[in-house]
Order: C-alpha cells, then sequence, then structure tokens
C-alpha cells in the first residue's frame, strides 16, 4: 500500500477516534445509569417525579425541567432562566431537574438555595424496541449542590459594627458581598432586647453592597439583619449581626 494512503487512513482513524472521546461527557463517580422507557411514570430521575412520556418528552407535576443542550454538564450549577414542566429528550444533550417548591424569585430572579439539591442529567442514546421504533432513553444523571464561592454559607453570622467618623452623627457601616452578587429588599430584623436600635437602623442597598445607618444618640443596641443574597442562580441567607456603638 502507498505509504501515503497508509499515513492518511491512520491519521483519519486516530482523528475519529480522539473527536468521539471528546464527545463523550465526564461522568462523576456519583453518577447513576439509567433505562428510561416511555411511559413509564415510575421509572424516574432520582427522587423527583420526572419521567418520559409517550411523546418522547421529559415530564413533571412537581419539578422545572431546563434543557441545556450540549453545552451543560455535571458540573453545572443551576440554570433557571428557562425552565419548564416538559422538555422533549434529546440524545448528546444536558438537563437540569429541580424541585420546583425549593425555586424562589430573589433580587429579582429565580433561585435555588445553596443547600438544596438538583440533577444534572445527560441523555445517551435512545433505546429500540423489537420493530426499531424508539422505546425510551438511556440516560445518567447525578445528584448534585450548589458550588458558588461567592456566596456564603447558609445562615452564615457576619458581624457589623456601627462606628461614627470624628463622632458625629449618623454611625454607618457598608458591606460588601462579591461582585456579581444581589441583595434581595425583603429583610427581617430581630432584636432580643428591646433598645429601639430596630426601629432607628436604616438599611440601604445597591447592587452588592448593604449600608447600615443610626443618627440617633442612644445606648449601646444590637440587632440580628436577616438577608437573602443571590449569585446567578444560587441563593445564601445570611444573619448579619448589627451593633450600635453609641
Amino acid at each position: 500500500m502507498n505509504k501515503l494512503l497508509l499515513t492518511l487512513i491512520t491519521f483519519f482513524a486516530v482523528a475519529a477516534v480522539s473527536c468521539s472521546n471528546d464527545d463523550e461527557p465526564k461522568m462523576p463517580n456519583n453518577a447513576i445509569p439509567l433505562n428510561m422507557m416511555n411511559g413509564d411514570s415510575q421509572t424516574t430521575i432520582g427522587g423527583s417525579d420526572v419521567y418520559i412520556n409517550a411523546s418522547n418528552n421529559f415530564t413533571t407535576n412537581n419539578c422545572g425541567i431546563a434543557d441545556l443542550g450540549k453545552r451543560g454538564g455535571f458540573d453545572k450549577n443551576p440554570n433557571l432562566s428557562q425552565i419548564a414542566q416538559e422538555v422533549a429528550v434529546t440524545p448528546g444533550h444536558f438537563y437540569q431537574v429541580t424541585l420546583a417548591r425549593s425555586i424562589r424569585t430573589v433580587a429579582g430572579a429565580r433561585a435555588l438555595p445553596i443547600n438544596t439539591n438538583f440533577y444534572n442529567v445527560y441523555v445517551d442514546s435512545w433505546l429500540y424496541d423489537s420493530d426499531n421504533d424508539i422505546a425510551g432513553a438511556k440516560i445518567s444523571y447525578a445528584e448534585c449542590y450548589p458550588e458558588v464561592k461567592q456566596l456564603p454559607k447558609w445562615d452564615e453570622i457576619i458581624n457589623i459594627k456601627l462606628q461614627t467618623k470624628n463622632g458625629e452623627l449618623p454611625e454607618t457601616a457598608v458591606y460588601s458581598f462579591p461582585k456579581g452578587c444581589s441583595i434581595d429588599d425583603n429583610i427581617e430584623i430581630y432584636e432580643s432586647e428591646h433598645s429601639g436600635l430596630k426601629e432607628r437602623l436604616e438599611i440601604e442597598l445597591k447592587d452588592n453592597n448593604i449600608k447600615f445607618s443610626n443618627s440617633a444618640w442612644t445606648s449601646d443596641g444590637k440587632v440580628d439583619v436577616i438577608l437573602l443574597v443571590r449569585y446567578d442562580n444560587t441563593y445564601s441567607r445570611v444573619v448579619m449581626n448589627v451593633e450600635s456603638s453609641l
């Protein structure tokens, strides 16, 4: 055989194998393979109620399903921009399944709590019956938790000390979360011993910053300010222990 021809055949054979390997998703250790047959509502993804109906669609009553296409992955955090209760099954696509009741609107966007599980799903191929008709799909799924370094841990306590400038009111403090974070304006304030600070404390939100101020001379006081902080489609709950220095 011509050496040039042999070299070309070898090159294309290696290239084809390389491309095939690159297209295969990297499976995490906790990935679970599953054969899902059409119409079998008892075979679901993890602890969800998601199954494949007779129309070759993922369907659910209690969850949100997102089709991430070929750009998904088992390491992806929740993507809630477009979710539905019925989505077409497509081999080669990644999906995410989240429990609908866990999703809430935080700072103007849908978000999942950082301590709540969801499923990343990959559809490998169709399954066929004896007549060569589509009978279901071969999938893999993994239970995941959001990993967002920009967010504090759930119920993390942050101590805030109000300070005056040159001994003049107001006493203030500003805290900045990492860039890209947004703070929800639904804020709760608790005061264990009444000192009046709860009624006097003013709170201003701007992007990832929160500013506290107190314009009244009074004795020391402490309050717990509980707020929600979102990054992309994940959020955390934070307890800010705010203390007056007056």
